[in-house]
């Protein structure tokens, strides 16, 4: 079975939608696949980064930002090129259902992984992973009858790495010795940065992981901090996210889909909203008690973090409270469930 994969990354994000990709990419791979990505050329892209998982990408040069129909008619000529396809599978905020109607004709089968609902899709599958109110009428009208619909954190893309990990806390008195830094590959507003600046002013320090990507525009200002710390410790792009948050007590960080790998290792989260589709997800989760939310990027500065960090430092009820929360998130997961699918054919069975 052949399968293909539309996702692009930047310094403005993405990198999100290319880890999840990659994930069910190894998933189809393991299961046989043969895949391939299309990715556009831009400042931060992750297209190296995906040939180093040993995937051929078509890159799509020329300029960042292309009608849907220049999109279209590229990843036409590359599919036309490859041959029969079984799979597209697309990831991408500025593509809907006309850019599908025009893909379909050339693919045999689509699916579109996404997580806003603001926008029709033509596909035959679709997956959201995340956790909303009344997330059944989520896509009411955007899709076609036809469409299987996969919705929930139970369909959650993981890593193997997650499964080769597990969550090391049987019992927790709920006190803070480590703390997970991460807000995603690209974090454009820094909150790396300020997490950090946060985190020097504890009276008593804890032990930390700085997880940021290999394109971080301030990359060079982090590591520079990092090194002045010994009890902080900083990871670039690195591949051991399940390790680090095994030993984790507490992370910080965005509601991006990273926080359903928190969630499946039973780690609770700080959590600063850095983009508008992160609203409805982390006010679900908020309601489940599982994270603790400051609010907006940019409502949120260094002094107001440390002050919720200082108190949760001083909480260890409240703590254990939210663990417990936290691992009934996740008990549901369906390993490899996708995947599986599109290997059917489109079928369960």
């Amino acid at each position: 079975m052949r399968i293909g994969f539309r996702v692009d990354a930047s310094t403005n994000g993405g990198t999100g939608h290319v880890m999840r990709c990659l994930t069910l990419a190894n998933e189809l791979r393991t299961l046989g696949a043969e895949v391939f990505f299309m990715c556009r050329r831009r400042p931060g892209d992750l297209v190296e980064f995906i040939q180093e998982h040993g995937y051929p990408v078509y890159e799509m040069t020329g300029a960042d930002q292309v009608s849907w129909r220049e999109d279209a008619v590229r990843v036409i000529q590359i599919l036309d090129n490859v041959g029969w396809v079984d799979w597209l599978v697309v990831d991408h905020y500025e593509l809907d259902a006309r850019w599908e109607k025009s893909i379909s004709p050339h693919v045999k089968k689509l699916m579109v992984i996404d997580d806003l609902a603001d926008r029709a899709h033509d596909c035959d599958l679709l997956l959201d992973q995340n956790l909303y109110k009344r997330m059944e009428e989520r896509y009411v009208g955007l899709v076609p009858e036809r469409t299987t619909l996969l919705l929930g954190p139970a369909y959650t893309l993981l890593r193997e790495e997650f499964f080769l990990s597990s969550p090391s806390k049987e019992e927790w008195d709920g006190k803070i010795r480590r703390i997970l830094v991460s807000f995603g590959g690209s974090d454009p507003t820094n909150e790396t940065m300020k997490a950090l600046q946060a985190v020097e002013r504890l009276k008593i320090t804890p032990r930390v992981d700085v997880v940021i990507g290999k394109n971080h525009p301030h990359k060079q200002a982090i590591t520079r901090l990092c090194e002045r710390h010994e009890k902080v410790e900083l990871h670039i792009q690195t591949r051991e996210m399940a390790r680090l948050m095994e030993r984790a007590d507490l992370a910080i960080g965005a509601g991006g889909s990273s926080v359903w790998e928190r969630c499946y290792m039973e780690l609770p989260s700080l959590v600063i909203e850095t983009a508008a589709n992160q609203t409805e997800v982390i006010s679900s989760l908020r309601e489940t008690g599982a994270i603790f939310y400051l609010g907006k990027s940019s409502e949120v500065n260094v002094g107001r973090l440390s002050q919720s960090l200082a108190r949760l430092m001083d909480a260890p009820q409240r703590m254990k409270n939210a663990w417990e929360s936290v691992k009934e998130l996740m008990k549901g997961h369906k390993r490899y469930e996708v995947s599986k699918f599109i290997m059917g054919g489109g079928t369960n069975g």
